[in-house]
């Protein structure tokens, strides 16, 4: 009954990172033992994208429409260092390689004390040479048929600066980066 992106979303969120419901193994051993039932196919391709440490159904959501739309899967809450080797943050989704961090802003991003935050966190984050790309529910959407998701543009547009292009003969997805 569920879709395949609300699967991705509902086993991303039995191993979020913060007190996940389950591990990864045991949500295999689950799966495998539904094996011949109805619903396993679909169960099973949700299964090949769900990840573990996410923080929000927002950044599943946000990650499979980047792939979805031929980018390269990005890191998910994987931690950002300076120079020094002291943390900055955790950006929701990362390309680590070309320095990208994407934030997915909810509505609680707008509060005051959030909004500072949020300052106080990309700018630490650009001071470490890295590019920000702030999304909201906005960017998800296509502003008309046929036309990407301006989430989808503005990272592809990020990708592009920091020097990765598209591999013309790779599947969607798959991950190429100009730097060794």
């Amino acid at each position: 009954m569920l879709s395949l992106d609300e699967l991705v979303i509902a086993g991303d969120f039995l191993l979020w990172r913060r007190n996940p419901l389950t591990t990864i193994q045991k949500l295999d051993a689950f799966l495998e033992r539904k094996q011949g039932r109805a619903g396993y196919r679909r169960a099973m391709c949700a299964r090949a994208l769900i990840r573990t440490g996410t923080d929000s159904p927002k950044e599943t959501e946000l990650r499979l429409l980047l792939v979805r739309h031929g980018l390269p899967e990005p890191g998910i809450n994987v931690p950002m260092f300076d120079e020094t080797g002291r943390w900055i943050q955790d950006p929701d989704l990362s390309y680590e390689q070309e320095k990208i961090a994407i934030q997915y802003d909810g509505g609680h991003h707008a509060s005051p004390a959030q909004r500072r935050s949020d300052i106080f966190r990309d700018e630490n984050a650009r001071d470490a040479g890295w590019r920000v790309v702030v999304l909201t529910q906005w960017h998800m959407t296509p502003v008309s048929g046929g036309v990407e998701p301006p989430a989808v543009t503005r990272v592809r547009a990020a990708l592009a600066e920091r020097g990765w292009t598209p591999d013309p003969g790779e599947r969607p997805g798959r991950r190429k980066s100009a730097r060794p």
